[in-house]
């Protein structure tokens, strides 16, 4: 009975692990920037080593639906209105580079374990630090200096306290979304891959699969954000090419 559970287990821990690289990949050809537009979103100038045969990307059609045009990319990631949401994508998956290196399977997992859990409530955390700057900052009077103060002491003292992999370094410059969604892709197809390779040995029980399953639970989340505003990329695109072709549409 416990081997044939095993089965099962291990047979949809597959079936997830494989889902989730499928996605990742797809999304990230479905983003990918032509050549010439590769620096669109930061407005800087394209680098000639930063190539689509460079990254590995292939541009491709959204679920066989719409090839994207870069603007309406570069507008919907704006720099400015994700920045929050790109640093996240850029301190999760620089985390993930030393775990990498880990070769035990067992060992392997329980990090990445440790690293959502580190990951979720650092968030928490820094979202409730923001909360309490922005009630302080609408005191007035001495209350206002000692508040300030003591909120940004506890949340310095937050940001670089131990942690055992989460890294919540960031470079001193705005990071381009597009850029690190695209970076953030393939090490995230890199860790699946090695969770895939490290249920051949594990016994696989009720307890590693809820484990695996949690893991892959936090980035199903933030692939699904991307995914919802993809969607409305393709709705606004369908609209604009039916309003072309209707001769009753006047607008």
């Amino acid at each position: 009975m416990t081997t044939v559970a095993g089965n099962v287990w291990e047979l949809s821990i597959r079936e997830l692990i494989n889902k989730r690289i499928v996605t990742f990949r797809h999304l990230r050809n479905a983003m990918a920037l032509p050549l010439e537009l590769g620096a669109l979103g930061s407005g800087s100038v394209t680098n000639t080593a930063d190539t689509d045969a460079g990254r590995g990307a292939k541009r491709r059609a959204y679920f066989n639906t719409l090839l994207f045009d870069p603007e309406d990319l570069c507008g919907m990631f704006n720099s400015i209105r994700v920045r929050k949401r790109t640093r996240a994508y850029f301190m999760l998956g620089s985390s993930l580079g030393p775990i990498l290196a880990i070769s035990n399977p067992s060992d392997y997992i329980k990090a990445l374990g440790i690293l959502i859990n580190e990951y979720d409530t650092y968030m928490a955390e820094a979202g409730s630090k923001t909360k309490k700057r922005n009630f302080f900052r609408k005191s007035k009077g001495g209350d206002e200096q000692h508040g300030s103060a003591s909120s940004l002491s506890v949340q310095s003292e937050y940001e670089l306290g131990n942690f055992s992999y989460l890294d919540t370094h960031m470079p001193p410059f705005d990071l381009d979304f597009l850029q690190v969604f695209d970076t953030f892709c393939q090490i995230t197809v890199i860790m699946y891959t090695k969770l895939a390779d490290s249920l051949l040995s594990i016994p696989i029980s009720q307890s590693a699969f809820d484990s695996i399953a949690k893991i892959d639970s936090r980035f199903k989340k933030m692939i699904g954000v991307v995914v919802r505003e993809l969607d409305e990329l393709v709705k606004n695109a369908v609209t604009r090419e039916l309003r072309l072709i209707d001769p009753l549409d006047m607008a």
